[in-house]
């Protein structure tokens, strides 16, 4: 928990294209899952960084992205 914004704080590498290559899209299939999944709890921060409000979304994107 970032106790500044009181957010939880999730840093992740760019989803690859499954042979281990980056993909071209950056972060964009992670914030396509947060508008689809979580809603309006969350940031994009910056590369990879991620705030969500609540705990569960935390998790969630965790266990998906990580």
């Amino acid at each position: 928990m970032n106790e500044i914004h009181k957010r939880y704080v999730a840093s992740v590498k760019a989803p690859t294209t499954g042979d281990g290559h980056v993909a071209y899209r950056g972060w964009t299939p992670c914030i396509e899952w947060c508008e689809k999944n979580i809603g309006d709890g969350w940031w994009y921060s910056s590369e990879g960084v991620f705030e969500f409000v609540a705990e569960a979304d935390y998790v969630l994107f965790m266990l998906r992205w990580s």
